[in-house]
């Protein structure tokens, strides 16, 4: 019997790349029995309307209607307990604006069955002009990183997280974080640990999810010889400026602190001031442009 694979799209206003990905997913041939859920997330335009018709002949795609932008994690937790209905075996969640060749399911599905203790897994992110993207986030977040992250030190130290194998496993590497875009991960151990944790809004829920995973246990692995093409929607740069994305990844940060660190009361009490500091130089730095323009 076939494996049976649950893919959650969430959408924000951006039908057309939602349809995009829906139609690249559909075009191919797959050994595995797919069930694709959207969900729109409250789109103030005709997202749901232009989805739902678009669709609604397509036996395995669904278009839910989530009456409230809720954000990453709630919104992608809407379809995923639609899955339960479809009796899927593994859980994939993915932003809209990411392409992939479903071949990478069968390299998923054998790592996932012979990995030791695996949680997520996840081929290489790509950008669009073939090179590998640059990550500071995949590595574990500890308090000190969070409070140099409202400073310019942490950027002039950055250590770019690089792709290598360090398991015994050939071309896999084992990481701390998954990038929230490709999620790949057994579905009974996704409702085991209650999906995605609901603390934030955006921004940060890798970091919760991993935790999630480790208390169990579980690791996280990325393949290194399939990958996906992740195209940066524009949507948060047009939704939400510089200074509000920064203050929603200061809500991860303090909703982590309060559910994770030890002293979380002095541990906020400290982010709480560095993001003061973080405000201040960006009004002065505002300040300063308008002046020498």
């Amino acid at each position: 019997m076939s494996k049976r694979i649950g893919i959650v799209i969430l959408n924000y206003k951006t039908y057309i790349d939602t349809e995009k990905l829906v139609n690249e997913i559909l075009s191919q041939q797959s050994s595995y029995e797919l069930h694709i859920q959207v969900v729109d997330n409250a789109s103030p335009n005709e997202s749901y309307e232009y989805l739902k018709e678009r669709f609604s002949h397509v036996s395995n795609v669904d278009v839910y209607y989530n009456p409230t932008n809720s954000g990453f994690a709630r919104g992608n937790n809407v379809g995923l307990r639609l899955l339960k209905d479809y009796h899927v075996d593994y859980a994939l969640v993915l932003n809209n604006d990411i392409h992939f060749d479903l071949s990478v399911l069968d390299k998923l599905i054998k790592a996932y069955t012979t990995l030791d203790n695996c949680g997520i897994v996840s081929p290489i992110q790509k950008l669009p002009n073939g090179e590998n993207e640059r990550f500071l986030s995949l590595l574990q977040p500890t308090f000190i990183t969070d409070i140099l992250s409202y400073t310019h030190l942490l950027n002039r130290g950055k250590k770019w997280w690089q792709y290598k194998e360090n398991t015994s496993y050939e071309r896999i590497q084992e990481t701390p974080i998954i990038p929230g875009c490709f999620i790949f991960i057994d579905y009974r151990l996704f409702e085991q640990i209650g999906f995605f944790d609901e603390s934030t809004f955006l921004f940060c829920e890798e970091r919760f999810l991993s935790k999630n995973l480790y208390d169990l246990g579980k690791k996280n692995y990325i393949l290194l010889d399939c990958s996906y093409i992740h195209d940066h929607s524009k949507t948060i740069r047009q939704e939400i400026s510089i200074l509000n994305q920064k203050k929603l990844l200061h809500d991860g940060h303090i909703a982590y602190t309060k559910k994770y660190r030890s002293l979380p009361l002095l541990k906020v009490l400290l982010l709480e001031i560095m993001w003061q500091y973080y405000k201040l130089g960006f009004y002065i730095k505002l300040c300063v442009k308008k002046l020498l323009k």
